[in-house]
């Protein structure tokens, strides 16, 4: 898994699909359980956090 820092940009990719949403880190976890807990923040208006726990299926790209 990679490693990222707050403030980052980076977009959601699965196996089969990838989003066209880009979001800053705002806050990260490590999860007991394996994997890692980070809150996004879209890069958009009225923009709305999301909660998303990365593991070795749903990894997280960054964006230059």
């Amino acid at each position: 898994m990679s490693t990222f820092n707050r403030g980052e940009r980076v977009r959601i990719m699965g196996q089969d699909c990838m989003s066209e949403k880009v979001y800053r880190i705002k806050e990260m976890k490590k999860c007991k359980k394996g994997g890692t807990l980070y809150l996004l923040k879209p890069l958009e208006e009225n923009p709305v956090l999301r909660l998303y726990h990365e593991d070795s299926k749903s990894l997280l790209e960054r964006i230059c």
